[in-house]
């Protein structure tokens, strides 16, 4: 007789003996209220949670964190914005940095009313209060030789002339002759600044009848006198005096001109392409009030110091607009933008545009931006003036 065979010990382990799923009560909708999802979980209030249910406490600090950025970031560019409309429409006749040079030939007029003194002593102020420590005058940001050397030049003239600050022109004449080499040396005759060659000249001719100790003979000098005679013949001053030309820029280093004529030649404001620099000469010569009227006019708005020309209205209206299209903001100011090319198609000529709005000259560079600019929003200019150029 067979007896039953004893049974296997029970070899679960205790985790096993846990009930099984189906004997926990599934939760209720209400118990879910509260729970955070699992780490790295996404909360979908239509799908992890009831309809009614509010989600955690830290996904409610994120979206208000978000909402703050996005609030803050648009009122910063909000201000941007609106500093952008006010500069544009602050524009006017534009600003341009000061010019120790042009500053320079308006402080060496002397009084119209027969005194001994300067008839605009802010600009011979402005001359002793920025002297850089090197002793020259100019951007003292960018060091360009031309434009160093002919601001230090005219501004020791301007000095000595007065007989003021005897330190400052012998440390402006100490920068000369240590720097002349330069000019030799530059590398490029882009940097010559404009009519460098015409009027450096003249002023070393002024500072020698002053009795200053400046170079007269240097290789460099030589090169530069070489340049102005080459220059002077291609434009016979009879062309000069019959009509205008960029040498009008330059009339302060040309003597023996006939102002009678050249006097008809100004512009409508009185200026010589509205430069202070030639105008300031030209007051000297003849005393005429409108030149005076020019400059009274530019030295009260700088404060004494003078930019090379003002105004520079076409300029600044017709960059202003090419930047901001160039940096993709234009869909904010269209009406400025708008604005501002009505204000440079007003001066449109048949030669494109001077270089402002009283300039009997045209300028290639407005005349270019202006014609680009105008056809790119729809107005019909001539390329004629490009043309001409050519």
């Amino acid at each position: 007789m067979d007896l039953p065979r004893p049974q296997a010990p029970c070899c679960r382990r205790p985790a096993d003996l846990r009930p099984a799923p189906c004997c926990i009560d599934a939760p209720r909708p209400s118990d879910l209220r509260g729970c955070a999802p699992a780490a790295g979980a996404l909360w979908k209030p239509s799908a992890s949670y009831p309809r009614a249910a509010v989600p955690p406490a830290s996904v409610r600090l994120h979206d208000i964190s978000v909402r703050g950025e996005e609030d803050e970031q648009k009122e910063m560019l909000q201000q941007m914005t609106d500093g952008v409309r006010a500069m544009l429409g602050s524009i006017g006749d534009g600003a341009i940095n000061i010019s120790a040079y042009d500053t320079a030939w308006v402080a060496l007029v002397k009084s119209l009313e027969g005194g001994n003194g300067p008839q605009f002593p802010s600009s011979l102020r402005w001359i002793v209060e920025n002297q850089l420590p090197d002793g020259s005058w100019g951007d003292e940001e960018f060091f360009l030789v031309y434009d160093r050397m002919i601001n230090t030049l005219a501004c020791v003239i301007a000095l000595e002339s007065w007989e003021i600050h005897a330190d400052m022109c012998e440390k402006g004449l100490s920068f000369i002759r240590e720097n002349l080499w330069r000019l030799e040396h530059s590398g490029s005759d882009d940097w010559m600044v404009v009519s460098f060659e015409i009027t450096f000249p003249q002023l070393l001719e002024m500072a020698r009848d002053l009795g200053l100790d400046v170079p007269c003979d240097e290789p460099s000098l030589r090169a530069i006198y070489a340049r102005r005679d080459a220059k002077l013949a291609r434009i016979p001053k009879e062309l000069l005096h019959a009509s205008p030309t960029t040498l009008l820029l330059s009339i302060e280093g040309m003597p023996g001109l006939d102002w009678e004529r050249l006097l008809k030649l100004q512009c409508s404001d009185g200026s010589f392409m509205s430069s202070p620099a030639p105008t300031a000469y030209a007051l000297m010569q003849t005393g005429d009030t409108k030149c005076l009227e020019f400059l009274n006019g530019i030295v009260s708005k700088f404060s004494g110091g003078v930019p090379f020309t003002y105004p520079v209205d076409l300029f600044e209206h017709l960059w202003v607009v090419d930047r901001i299209e160039r940096l993709g903001i234009g869909r904010h100011f269209t009406g400025e933008i708008k604005e501002c090319l009505e204000y440079v198609h007003r001066y449109w000529g048949d030669e494109g545009l001077p270089a402002t709005r009283d300039g009997p000259v045209s300028d290639v560079d407005d005349t270019a931006m202006g014609f680009r600019l105008l056809r790119l929003h729809g107005y019909d200019v001539s390329p004629c003036g490009l043309s001409r150029r050519g």
